[in-house]
Parts: C-alpha cells; structure tokens; sequence
C-alpha cells in the first residue's frame, strides 16, 4: 500500500486529494512542523531532502511532487484524471502541470520572501512584475472555463490549486479572479474535502500569519 507522508499545512495535500480522487487505498503518516516552520526530523528521516510531498511505494520513498502525481496518475490512474495520450489535451495538460511547479512557483515564492523579510520599494516592483506575467498566462487559460484543461478535470487543476492556496494565504489571490474562481471550484469537490478531512485544513493562511509574527 502506497504510505503518504503528510507534512502538516503543506503541498502534500495533493497527494492525498488525488488518491481520494481516484479511490486508490493509502496510509498517512503524520508529521508536524517546527515552530519556525520547517519540517521535522522525522521527514528528513525518510527522505534526505525532506520534502512534502514524500510518499513510499515498492520500497522506495519518493519527492517531488510532479513526479509524484505523474507515477500515480502511471501506476494507479488508469487513464483518469489525466487525457487521453497523444492528444491536444494531453500537451495542455503535461504544459500546465509543468509550468505551476516550474515557471510559476519561483516567482510566486518571492512574494512570500517579500511578506517574510523588508525589502526596498524597487525590488517589490520588480517581483510585482515578474510575477504578473507569469501568472497572467494561468488566469489567461483560465477564462470561461472551471479548469485548466478546458471542459476536463484532471491532476493539473488538483495542482494548480495548491498554488492558488498559496496566494491566498499571501493575500494574492484576489488580484487573479478566474484563479481564484477555480480554488473555490476546486474546494467544492468532494475528493479535496476527504483529504482534508484525513489530512487536516491546507492552513496556509495561518501558516503565513504564524511566522510572519
């Protein structure tokens, strides 16, 4: 059975949606972070890079969390969640998991750096900047339609939503309004609400709020 390592308040929420998504047993491991926020030796214990999500199957414990979704999506997904191969979709949907994680993430993290530490009125702009264009071409994809594959669920959204958690929690969000339409959308599933309901709320609201104290 796949185990899921489960960092409180963190990506590997994911994880757990997808596997609720797709119906597919697993079993949660637990771990809290430490006051400052950084994950606890017990994760580091499984994986040296201590990273969430990690999760262990056929022996092996496993990070980073597109390959994750990708070798479950392989291993257990039978075709869901995901387009059929070959397809239009299929390079939409391989272009935009990619992007939330590559593209988008980076610039993204520096609006947290920005919340964390003072910076100089140049270097918000700049960061402001980088990360309108960006994001502009998720909320660009995302017009007038509930998923980032147009007419079709699949594990980018599942993704993507964590990125637009994150924003939430910077107090972002509001400025992209079809990304913020998804996340809502996206909560309403039922699958996310088994996961939190195993794995705890996303909380990064109040992860935020913590360490900026």
């Amino acid at each position: 059975m796949i185990t899921v390592h489960h960092l409180t308040n963190s990506h590997s929420h994911v994880v757990l949606w997808l596997l609720e998504e797709l119906g597919v047993p697993y079993e949660i491991v637990l771990h809290r972070r430490q006051e400052n926020g950084r994950s606890p030796q017990s994760l580091r214990d499984i994986h040296p890079a201590a990273k969430s999500p990690t999760i262990e199957d056929n022996g092996i414990a496993m990070v980073e969390s597109t390959g994750v979704l990708l070798y479950l999506l392989e291993t257990y997904g039978e075709g869901r969640l995901r387009p059929a191969p070959g397809t239009a979709d299929a390079m939409r949907f391989y272009q935009w998991l990619t992007y939330i994680e590559g593209s988008a993430k980076g610039p993204t993290m520096q609006f947290m750096r920005l919340a964390m530490t003072p910076t100089d009125e140049a270097t918000r702009e700049m960061v402001s900047q980088i990360t309108a264009t960006v994001l502009g071409q998720i909320e660009a994809a995302l017009e007038g339609t509930e998923t980032i594959v147009p007419g079709l669920f699949t594990a980018a959204d599942i993704q993507l939503a964590f990125l637009e958690e994150f924003l939430e929690g910077l107090g972002q969000i509001g400025n992209w309004h079809n990304m913020q339409a998804h996340l809502l959308h996206m909560r309403a599933r039922d699958g996310y609400k088994r996961a939190e309901a195993k794995g705890g709320e996303v909380g990064l609201n109040d992860l935020f709020n913590s360490l900026r104290r």
